[in-house]
């Protein structure tokens, strides 16, 4: 303990060394040269830490405001999103529930050639209706369960053909799906063609394209008995944010679970092949039961903004990428302009430092150069300095001194020799007190020992009061200890009165530690036994309360006496209705020492109705 103690002090030492030192090197440099580094520093650090701070701060409140609105636009998106893709997954059910459907899936292997062709002609006439407008869907095929194909809406010249291994594929994953919707992405790559886009026909059908498929369940034994697949353009989605702006650079695009593309308006993206960068795959998944739907990531080796909405139906991602060049670019135009801003208050700075420091500089080295003729002993020196500032005004001071100087010299020995006479009567005024209280404590013994106890009992509360008088304990004393010295204040009037009044103490007990002035409530109860008790013919009551009510504190004094008339009671904190008593201190006295220490808001109240009641309230700030 003792060396870490010795550490401190070591330290302690060294920092002060180190600051006189650096002190006294300001000390030695000239005075102009002081103020005007003092100027620039003054002016250039908190402007630099004002610009920096700004520059943060604001490109923090646009990255902030981008991401927010990143955010909002991938949710909608999702939302427009899921919702077309719950409005095909109820055609997918209609189609399921149709009689056609059922019978030809059953009975397909029963069936003619020209019943099946009339079946899919009658499925493509409930089809059309269904589909010619209301979405972008080119073809809905029916598979039986041992893949022979039903198309039940399209183009029959030009029908939807997928290559076998991803449709056979595809068809195992929807049967052991059983019935759950599944949806893929399909571009011309996954088509089968035998004439490469022979016909116009063909290129529009060639087009990306997504698809949704699920088994087909029996409505009599609830059991799989094909399967049905629905071909919607990508563009029906993609148009849904086409034309959402995010910035420049920014880009949306829809990605699944396994990281292929789904949909997307970028030519670069490509629709049913895997994304690029495979950590933004790992990153969503990562962050899809998460609240943070925002990250970054470089993508290209160029840092991005993500933005991304889970759409739990279709197990896909609408995903929107910001690049930080974008985010930057007005945070950096931002930048330029405070940069330009602060070096043109720099520049503004040191030439009205430079002009400041001057105007201070120049008169105080005139100043020093007539106090070195002083300091040589020539008191003629003048200095001509007409200026209105505190320059000038001490240089004339300056002036004015030198004629005056022996005068001043004179004047300061009278005032020391009054200074001395000024402390033996204050030591005198000390010990008077000091000896009548001895005196009185003689008293108080030979009463004592002569069982004289009103003597001895008023003698003590004398004492008690003198003690307090003389300064004992500070201005500020507890409330504890002020009752104490108010009792024995009334003591002593009780034994003057006979018993002409009584006293009631209602103090909440958490108040009493609480520190007042000195003598603040006896004045008051003075008050209260001279001017109210004493006049009346009754017996009188003096009820005392302090409470604390909200963050001040209460005291109240309440007599049953005369009370005091309106006339008066206007005129009461007059300083010539300030009659000494005990304690030398008036009414109005008690007013102004709470509000000389505690401010306007503090203060003495009294109410008093004549010959009822008079309440003086007093309102304290609460001192622990």
């Amino acid at each position: 303990m003792k060396s870490f103690l010795s550490f401190i002090k070591w330290l302690s030492d060294s920092i002060n060394r180190s600051f006189a030192r650096i002190a006294s090197l300001f000390r030695n440099t000239n005075i102009q040269i002081r103020l005007l580094l003092f100027s620039i520093t003054l002016s250039v650090i908190p402007l630099g830490i004002t610009s920096i701070f700004s520059y943060r701060e604001t490109a923090a409140a646009i990255k902030n405001k981008i991401s927010t609105y990143s955010i909002q636009i991938v949710n909608q998106i999702a939302i427009n999103v899921e919702r077309e893709l719950n409005r095909l997954e109820i055609d997918s059910v209609d189609i399921e529930l149709l009689d056609l459907t059922q019978d030809v899936l059953v009975n397909y292997d029963q069936m003619s050639e020209w019943e099946i062709e009339n079946v899919q002609f009658a499925l493509k006439e409930i089809l059309v209706k269904k589909f010619s407008f209301l979405h972008d869907v080119s073809d809905v095929q029916l598979f039986t369960n041992d893949g022979k194909r039903i198309i039940a809406y399209g183009d029959k010249s030009f029908p939807l053909n997928i290559k076998k291994d991803f449709l056979d594929t595809y068809l195992q994953q929807l049967v052991e799906k059983k019935g759950v919707p599944l949806w893929k992405a399909l571009n011309q790559e996954i088509e089968e063609r035998l004439v490469k886009f022979a016909t116009s026909p063909e290129k529009m059908n060639k087009s990306d394209c997504i698809l949704l498929g699920r088994a087909v369940l029996s409505l009599e034994n609830r059991e799989i008995i094909g399967t049905i697949i629905i071909r919607t353009n990508e563009r029906y989605f993609s148009n849904i944010y086409r034309n959402i702006d995010m910035g420049t650079d920014a880009d949306i695009f829809i990605i699944d679970s396994d990281g292929i593309v789904v949909s997307s308006r970028n030519s670069s993206i490509t629709v049913a092949k895997q994304y690029k960068n495979p950590n933004l795959i790992d990153e969503l998944l990562d962050r899809q039961k998460s609240e943070s739907r925002i990250f970054n990531i470089n993508i290209d080796d160029r840092p991005y903004l993500v933005a991304f909405s889970y759409i739990q139906n279709a197990d896909w991602f609408v995903v929107g990428t910001v690049p930080y060049s974008y985010l930057n670019s007005e945070a950096k135009d931002i930048r330029s302009k405070i940069l330009l801003l602060y070096l043109g208050c720099f520049a503004l700075t040191v030439l009205l430092s430079y002009i400041f420091t001057l105007s201070i500089a120049d008169p105080l080295r005139k100043l020093v150069s007539a106090m070195d003729e002083v300091q040589k002993g020539n008191l003629s020196v003048s200095i001509n300095d007409r200026c209105s500032d505190e320059i000038g005004e001490v240089t004339r001071n300056f002036n004015a001194m030198l004629h005056e100087i022996k005068n001043l010299m004179e004047n300061v020995r009278i005032q020391e020799k009054q200074k001395r006479k000024a402390e033996i009567a204050t030591l005198q005024a000390q010990i008077n007190p000091h000896f009548l209280s001895n005196t009185l404590n003689t008293v108080k013994w030979l009463a004592s020992a002569q069982k004289a106890e009103n003597i001895e009992s008023i003698v003590s509360s004398l004492i008690q009061l003198l003690h307090i008088s003389m300064g004992k304990g500070g201005d500020l004393i507890t409330i504890r200890e002020e009752i104490n010295y108010i009792k024995s204040y009334i003591n002593i009037q009780q034994y003057r009165y006979y018993d002409k009044f009584k006293v009631v103490f209602e103090m909440e007990d958490d108040i009493l530690d609480y520190r007042v002035l000195k003598f603040l409530i006896q004045p008051v109860v003075e008050n209260s036994i001279i001017h109210g008790i004493k006049p009346s013919t009754e017996q009188g009551l003096i009820v005392i309360k302090g409470y604390r009510y909200n963050d001040v504190l209460k005291i109240t004094v309440t007599d049953n006496g005369v009370g005091i008339p309106d006339d008066k009671l206007n005129v009461l904190f007059d300083k010539e209705n300030n009659k000494l008593k005990f304690s030398g201190i008036g009414i109005n006295n008690v007013n102004d020492r709470i509000k000389m220490n505690f401010g306007e808001k503090y203060g003495l109240r009294i109410e008093s109705v004549p010959n009822l009641f008079t309440t003086a309230e007093l309102t304290l700030p609460i001192i622990t």
